[in-house]
């Protein structure tokens, strides 16, 4: 029993110090803004899991460790998410600009090709 005590340990050890990354991860991609609610509950229950591990409660620790980890996975999935659809909004509009660029390039064109056939029946 003892060592299935110690793995138990060890990943709650090991979970912890994970959730903490992420939570790094997920401020650095701008959850803060974009997915603050599972930022939020991410950094509570990590805060809680440290507690529950330093009161000797490792599998307690280790369950919220877990859970603290994946909210803040979900925060930086979000966060990259909204990132993403802010680039592809900037894309779109570089796109349309860009065909109304082509139309009228294309619309001068044709204005001078009339003008040219004009031109050549004299």
């Amino acid at each position: 029993m003892l060592g299935c005590g110690g793995q138990i340990q060890q990943l709650a050890v090991e979970t912890i110090e994970n959730a903490q990354v992420a939570l790094t991860s997920a401020n650095a991609m701008g959850a803060q803004e974009a997915a603050e609610t599972p930022l939020r509950t991410a950094q509570e229950m990590l805060a809680t899991a440290k507690n529950m591990m330093n009161a000797g409660d490792v599998e307690q620790a280790y369950r919220l460790a877990l859970r603290a980890y994946l909210h803040a996975r979900i925060a930086t999935e979000i966060a990259i998410a909204i990132r993403e659809e802010a680039n592809s909004q900037e894309l779109q509009a570089q796109l349309t600009l860009a065909e109304q660029n082509v139309n009228e390039v294309l619309h001068r064109l044709e204005v001078m090709r009339v003008e040219l056939e004009a031109l050549q029946k004299f």
